[in-house]
């Protein structure tokens, strides 16, 4: 995984905290079918849940899973050094 950004799993009140208090400046969260994504600055403090495997990272950060825009879902790999799905 690039070494500046970091994926993980994190609860919906996680997700909900977070954007309350403002605390996504240099992070994304994506919505996936079996749950939220956050992509933030590697060494983050873990709040609830461990870092993704990049394999793992690099499976579920697709379009068939992430709901949202497909600008988001590009970003987000890019930010973990993940090559860019192209359009089918």
């Amino acid at each position: 995984m690039n070494a500046k950004y970091q994926a993980r799993w994190v609860s919906k009140q996680q997700t909900d905290r977070l954007k309350k208090t403002g605390n996504l400046q240099h992070s994304l969260v994506l919505e996936s079918f079996r749950g939220p994504i956050l992509i933030e600055p590697a060494g983050t403090n873990p709040r609830n849940g461990s870092v993704m495997p990049l394999d793992v990272a690099d499976y579920e950060l697709r379009h068939a899973w992430c709901q949202g825009p497909r600008a988001k879902v590009e970003k987000a790999r890019q930010l973990l050094g993940l090559d860019v799905e192209l359009p089918s």
